[in-house]
């Protein structure tokens, strides 16, 4: 099963970190998306960490991230498009928006 995270709002990291663990820890893959303010978390090290547990994925919406400033995007992180909204609310049996 895989759960995808729509994230569009900063701050709730320890939300964030805390629900992608406890999917982890259940068996559950994770898509991690960000849009909008979302994208600043990108930044934040303990939710770029989240790429090293099994079965996290992790993308953001570039455009988003350009209006924000967020440049440099992390190691293993897609930057791309609604498109990968898109493909994580097609793979994912749930969605939760953060």
């Amino acid at each position: 099963m895989t759960i995808g995270f729509l994230i569009t709002r900063d701050g709730y990291k320890d939300d964030i970190i805390g629900l992608t663990k406890a999917a982890v820890k259940k068996g559950l893959n994770v898509i991690l998306f960000m849009m909008d303010d979302g994208t600043r978390h990108s930044q934040d090290k303990d939710i770029v960490a989240l790429m090293g547990l099994n079965g996290v994925t992790m993308s953001l919406c570039d455009h988003s991230a350009k209006l924000r400033n967020v440049i440099e995007i992390p190691e293993g992180c897609a930057a791309g498009s609604q498109y990968q909204n898109s493909v994580m609310n097609q793979d994912a049996d749930k969605v939760i928006l953060i």
